[in-house]
């Protein structure tokens, strides 16, 4: 997919309905995704090479929403992956608690987008998994910075 196929997902999430029930409500999507690296196709070379071009594709991605909506922030996953990890996943807000389960410990790239916040990143869960390229789109700024 291109930039621009990326950002029309990205517009589809946003025209989406993000409550249901009264349940704050996000969207995430898979924007890319390589083939896994479990044996017997366990290449540390390919695995680093396919992370540099997904995050080469992350940059272009983040540099076409900076053009549409202004500079991105940066968030770092680092402590809620360790919140997830220790098994204190019940005080994460709900976005984050998908991320971490979805196995998506990369910084996140923000916008604020009226009301909803954009975010996308790369996710890596572990050395045998698929490196994923994904967007996502949330109302409740829980877990964001102020």
């Amino acid at each position: 997919m291109s930039v621009q196929q990326y950002i029309a997902r990205i517009d589809e999430l946003l025209a989406r309905p993000l409550t249901g029930d009264g349940v704050e409500a996000y969207h995430l999507v898979t924007l890319r995704e390589s083939r896994d690296f479990a044996p017997p196709n366990d290449d540390w070379d390919e695995l680093i090479r396919t992370s540099e071009e997904f995050e080469a594709e992350l940059e272009d991605l983040a540099a076409a929403l900076d053009a549409r909506w202004g500079p991105h922030a940066s968030l770092s996953m680092e402590d809620y992956a360790y919140a997830f990890l220790d098994q204190d996943d019940d005080e994460l807000p709900p976005f984050f608690r998908e991320l971490c389960e979805s196995g998506y410990f990369g910084d996140l790239l923000y916008w604020r987008v009226g009301d909803r916040l954009v975010a996308a990143s790369v996710g890596h869960e572990d050395k045998e998994e698929p490196v994923v390229l994904f967007a996502g789109v949330t109302a409740s700024a829980d877990g964001f910075p102020a």
